[in-house]
Parts: C-alpha cells; structure tokens; sequence
C-alpha cells in the first residue's frame, strides 16, 4: 500500500494554539494545517474581508441581499444608544423584563388570582431552539416557574404538557414572525382552546395570553390588548432571535436580570470579534478552520460533543444556526455555489455518545469536524460523577484523533472550554457560535441570513393542507 503524506496537527507546528476571551479557551492544536498552510489561509481571509464584512453587518448595512434587510442580531445585545435601532431595542426590552418581573412578583396572576407556576412557549424553529436551548442551560433543578416549549402540530406533545399543567396557573406566550406557520397557528387555537375548555372567560383570556410578533396587528388576531403584544423586527432572523422579545419566556422563568446577563455576555462576545485581531479572534478562528476542513481537507459533517447536561440542546441550535444559513448553493447574484458549503450538523451529549456512534467516528469512513465542549467548574456539587465526566472528556478528545496516520479518513477536533456556565459564560458562547456562521457566510460567498428553502416547504404543506379539507 503507498504512503499518503499527512498534514501535521496544529499542535505539531506550533508550541500552544490556545486562545481564550469572554470566560471561553478555544483549543485548536488538533486541526490538520501546516504553518505554511495556516499563513494561506490567513491571507485568503483578509482578502475576502471578513471581519470587515462583520463590521458591515455590525453597523446595519444591508447583508441579506436578497431579502434587501439588514441582519442586526447584535443590536438586541447591545446597551449604546448609539446601536442601530437602540431606541426601540432598550424601549422593547424594558417592557418585556418589566412584564416577566410582574409574573414572578406575582403583581400579574391568572384569571381566578393565582400566582403562575408554568409557562408555555408556543412557537418553532427560531421561535423555539434558542430558548429551549437557554433555559436547559440555566434552568435550576428546581425551578419557580416551570417552561414548557410546544413546538411541533404533534397532538402527543401537546398532550403530554397540558395534561400536568393547571390552565388558571399557566401563561401562554405565542411567538411567530409572521404567524404564517402552520404549527404554531394549529397549536395558538388548540391552545387557546383548552384554556376555554377549562373554565377561563373570553374576557380573562387576556390574563393567561402574550403574543411576540414581527405583525403589528398580532394581538387582534388573538383579541388582546395592545399591552400583551412584544415586538420582534424583520431585521433579525429566526435563528439569531433569542436575544429580543423571543427571550420573554426566559426572562419569565429564569428572571429578568438573568437575562440582561444573558446579553451582556453576547455583547462582550460581540466586542472580542469586532476588535481582536485575527489570530486570537475566536469566532474568526472558527469560522477559517471550518473553512479550510470543508473545502481543502473534505470533511463532510460537524460533530458538536458537549459533555455538560445543560449544554445537550445546543445541538439542536447549532443544526439550525449552520445549516439554515449555510445551505445554499447558489451566490446572492444567482450563480452557483463551486465546492461545499454547510456541512451536515449533529452530535450529542458527549459521555453518552461514546457507547453510541464514538466507534463510528474512532475507525468509520468518513471525515469529521469536531468540537469537544465542556465547563471547567460543574452545575452540580457530585464531585466523583465530575472526576469520572471530564476524565472521560479529555480521553476521548485525544482518542477521537488518534488514528492509523495513513488512513485516508480522519477527524479534526477542537475543545472548547468554559471556565463556568453562568449567564454570560453562555451569551459569549451562543453569540461566538452566530459570528462563526456568519463568518462562514462570508469566505463561502453564500447569504447567511435568507432560508427559501423553508419557505418553499411552508408554501407547500398550505397546499397540501388546503387539498385535504
């Protein structure tokens, strides 16, 4: 058999690729890339301006071309009044925190005064991902209000949640852009539905229901007042929604000022890719190595691995982030995409997966990007069940990576470290993850903030739905 040449690791060019910001180290001294290769690639960033393309979007130039918007996810974030759109950022979030204040005070109560001891957030995709993904992070064992997401048409799901829940101590908080989504139409009147059933008034409906929409006139369609609605833009996707009035249930059940500290995080985050430079920028590092794995190394498919319970939904978020953004095959003038863009996201609680498909990428087919994430000071006070988590963490990170060296398959791994999962530990972490996607966007050439393909599916469940009356 011939000997394949292979590219050394990081680790074997350079003495220490570790580069940490925000609470977060970034260890990259597992990628394939020679020095020589690493300083190509550096310059080809520059030369299709990346961080600048960031600053672009930063500042509220139009990015998402061909929906001719801005994409000012990083507004929602940030305290200036100088920020694009800041007035009715800070007058909005003001609102909502108020209001989830007033809930967990208990000045606000349900139609018969009780105080609310449960939540539920109808809503999907983006509606839905980035708060499940924050509230099963910080959430408590357990917690004062408890938040339940019903996202899916799925009678089982709706069901399985309704039926623990007292509807007279119960919030509904209905989230939808356009509130053209079938599912979250379906589950908004079923919804509704059981809070009549139960007893609630037409009139106290109010009481129990808050609506979260990019429409003005949302609330009339639901028959509430002005003072239940909380606006979202059309200058900010789905995916990259979490940190404005979608958050609200977040607020509700974890607190408002958990919250603003959820942002302030983010913002940081949003600092250290503005202003650092390349070789120590966190989300720029990323965004270059999943670049360079794609199209020079062919990897096929992103792994995410944390090994923390809080972390496990960010999987979920991080398929949407990526590949709703990144699936593109076409350019923004119409031609077509050459090579890769997204890869294929998925992966799983990292100490459970190793009796899963670890053998599969250990000696399997194929080439895959890795991230190995994990928090250096646990959720929980069980220091033996730590001990044994992160021994098995930091093993498997070496053993992911260690192969015949003249395989053709391979993976590449990086860590990704938190020195703790606090509020903004986990702003920086979600906020640094958007910057790498857009980022990607950028050395593709694709339009990170458009998704037709979603909307050709929605376009066509209507027709199938409207044929089966």
């Amino acid at each position: 058999m011939q000997s394949l040449t292979v590219t050394p690791f990081i680790r074997d060019s350079f003495e220490n690729f570790k580069k940490s910001s925000c609470g977060i180290t970034l260890d990259l001294g597992r990628q394939r890339i020679s020095q020589k290769e690493l300083l190509s690639l550096i310059s080809f960033v520059k030369q299709k301006r990346m961080i600048e393309s960031f600053k672009e979007m930063k500042s509220g130039k139009i990015v998402n071309k061909t929906e001719h918007r801005s994409a000012l996810h990083t507004s929602l974030r940030d305290p200036s009044p100088d920020a694009p759109h800041a007035k009715e950022v800070h007058e909005t979030l003001n609102k909502f925190c108020r209001f989830a204040d007033d809930i967990r005070n208990w000045k606000r109560r349900g139609s018969a005064g009780d105080r609310f001891t449960d939540v539920i957030n109808v809503g999907i995709g983006g509606s839905d991902m980035g708060p499940r993904t924050v509230y099963n992070a910080l959430r408590s064992a357990k917690p004062e209000i408890n938040l339940h997401f019903l996202a899916s048409a799925d009678g089982v799901i709706f069901d399985r949640i309704t039926s623990t829940l007292d509807p007279f101590k119960t919030l509904i908080v209905i989230s939808s852009k356009s509130f053209k989504t079938q599912e979250t139409q379906a589950n908004a009147k079923e919804i509704l539905r059981w809070l009549r059933s139960a007893g609630i008034p037409e009139k106290d409906l109010k009481k129990h229901v808050v609506v979260v929409s990019a429409r003005n006139d949302a609330p009339e369609i639901f028959g509430l007042p002005r003072e239940n609605f909380f606006p979202i833009w059309d200058w900010v996707g789905g995916r990259f929604s979490v940190w404005g009035a979608i958050g609200l249930p977040i607020a509700i059940a974890l607190g408002s000022h958990v919250f603003r500290r959820f942002l302030s995080g983010a913002h940081l985050m949003d600092e250290h890719a503005s202003s650092s430079p390349l070789q120590n920028n966190l989300p720029a590092l990323m965004a270059m190595f999943a670049y360079w794995n794609a199209t020079k190394l062919d990897v096929s498919s992103y792994c995410f691995l944390p090994y923390d319970e809080r972390l496990r939904t960010m999987v979920d978020w991080l398929q949407q982030l990526e590949m709703e953004s990144l699936g593109k095959s076409v350019k923004p003038d119409g031609s077509p995409v050459v090579g890769k863009t997204s890869l294929t996201v998925w992966g799983g609680h990292g100490n459970e997966s190793q009796h899963s498909f670890y053998q599969w990428l250990r000696e399997g087919t194929a080439k895959t990007a890795i991230d190995v994430c994990w928090c250096e000071k646990p959720g929980h006070a069980h220091r033996e069940l730590d001990k044994v988590l992160m021994a098995n963490a930091k093993a498997q990170t070496e053993a992911l990576v260690t192969r015949d060296p003249n395989s053709k398959y391979f993976n590449v791994v990086s860590t990704i470290t938190l020195d703790e999962l606090t509020p903004e530990r986990l702003g920086a972490l979600m906020a640094m993850y958007e910057h790498k996607t857009t980022m990607l966007g950028t050395l593709f050439g694709v339009n990170a903030f458009d998704q037709p393909g979603v909307e050709l599916g929605k376009k066509l469940a209507k027709q199938a739905y409207e044929q089966n009356l």
